[in-house]
């Protein structure tokens, strides 16, 4: 009786234990695509988004979009929701708590970190997480000064650090690069800067981790072989990761089909830049799949070139209830 009674508690142990390559963690990055409130703030260029504003961003459209940004971050995650979520075009604290505990995530126990950054328009970026899945030791917001470059400040990095499940820890970035508005060249040199900043926090980081697990995320307004990308961070292409040491930075977007569209391209400006340590196979935790999610409920038909295309919040001026310009990307790390 002892003997079946100790085979019997030894299946429930065995049962209960975590299988290998069976735990999973999803990570999502999104361009909300201003995600304003509809209260003045004196402070920020924002009066476009007001109810006396341009858009006549009236609350009920502000709650609409915080349940459109809600409905995409329930619809992405492969077995439940996303663990970590990086956002980026988010006004300030106000937006994100009614996001996180106003909206229909209220349920979801998303904690979140954002930065407050000298862009003049007031649009941040930031880190939503779930603590089952992501536990926070410490976060910072990154300057980055393209004054020799621009007349306009540009948005913060924010560097996250926490562990997960496997028991590795993370260091996120979230970045908005600067836009391209004014020309592409133009404009490289803003970009280079932001690279540089994130490139030299990297280095830190790497010096102290034993085994680094890295993973830059954002709106990069860069492709994945553009100089910011691959001089400013020093990333190399997906098809070497596994051949490369752990602290060498990887691109894993090039083949995903992009996530923004401008007259009829789709490129990739959101992008993630992990550590190859992911990619080697070496270490407990490793990423598994990365990809555009092309929600059905977020495009439309492009009738001007054909195909689909992201269903915005205004078309112009126009208001029609969508989503975002960008649609959201994934990573899928398995321990």
């Amino acid at each position: 009786m002892k003997t079946r009674c100790l085979v019997i508690s030894l299946c429930v142990i065995l049962l209960s234990m975590p299988v290998w390559g069976q735990q999973s963690l999803t990570v999502m990055f999104f361009n909300t695509e201003n995600l304003f409130d509809a209260v003045d703030d004196s402070l920020k260029n924002d009066d476009e988004f007001t109810p006396q504003g341009s858009y006549r961003w009236t609350e009920k459209r502000y709650w609409n979009k915080l349940d459109a940004v809600a409905k995409v971050i329930a619809a992405v995650g492969d077995d439940g929701l996303p663990g970590i979520v990086g956002l980026c075009e988010v006004e300030n604290d106000t937006v994100l708590r009614d996001l996180t505990a106003r909206s229909a995530l209220k349920g979801a126990s998303y904690r979140y970190v954002m930065t407050d950054s000298p862009d003049l328009r007031g649009i941040d970026v930031a880190l939503l997480y779930r603590r089952g899945e992501f536990q926070l030791t410490g976060y910072e917001s990154i300057p980055v000064d393209i004054s020799g470059y621009s007349d306009s400040p540009t948005r913060d990095i924010l560097h996250a650090t926490g562990r997960i499940a496997s028991g590795d820890t993370l260091d996120i970035y979230v970045c908005h690069w600067p836009s391209r508005i004014g020309g592409e060249k133009e404009t490289e040199p803003r970009r280079m800067v932001a690279a540089r900043q994130v490139r030299q926090s990297v280095d830190s980081v790497i010096a102290v981790r034993r085994k680094p697990y890295i993973i830059i995320m954002g709106d990069l307004n860069e492709g994945t072989d553009c100089p910011a990308v691959v001089e400013g961070l020093g990333a190399k292409g997906i098809d070497c990761g596994a051949d490369l040491p752990d602290g060498e930075l990887v691109t894993v977007m090039d083949h995903t089909g992009g996530s923004y569209r401008y007259q009829g391209r789709w490129d990739s400006y959101d992008q993630f830049v992990v550590s190859a340590s992911f990619l080697n196979g070496l270490g407990c935790s490793n990423i598994v799949d990365e990809k555009v999610w092309r929600l059905e409920f977020m495009l439309e038909d492009d009738n001007d070139y054909g195909g689909k295309k992201p269903l915005r919040t205004f078309n112009g001026r126009r208001y029609q209830h969508g989503f975002s310009d960008h649609l959201p990307i994934g990573l899928r790390i398995e321990y």
